[in-house]
């Protein structure tokens, strides 16, 4: 038996031929610096107590940007999905623990 050099389909990686496009890298790129322009003008316009929610709101989209574009999220299996599933889950909880830290130490909360 000779050993067949060409791989059949089942031994062809799921992600050898899922390459991204230059142009959606680029894209991906500019919106993602145009969101941190928009961030940090934000932050010297004055909105006053709507700065913090919506500059969380446009670091959370950029987080998804990277996440799903650069970091291939779209392409991971079940155990990808469920790691950063678990994360986000765990930076909830952290989160929800040290914002009732801060509201229950301050007089006045945040």
């Amino acid at each position: 038996m000779a050993h067949d050099p060409y791989p059949t389909p089942a031994d062809d990686p799921p992600t050898l031929h899922d390459v991204d496009k230059v142009s959606t890298l680029l894209v991906v790129y500019v919106v993602v610096l145009g969101l941190a322009a928009a961030n940090i003008f934000l932050s010297v316009s004055g909105l006053g107590t709507l700065a913090l929610p919506v500059q969380l709101g446009i670091a959370s989209v950029q987080a998804s940007l990277v996440a799903w574009y650069w970091m291939h999220m779209r392409r991971g299996d079940t155990v990808v999905a469920l790691a950063a599933a678990t994360t986000l889950f765990f930076m909830g909880i952290f989160f929800v623990l040290v914002l009732s830290d801060v509201l229950t130490r301050w007089r006045g909360g945040i």
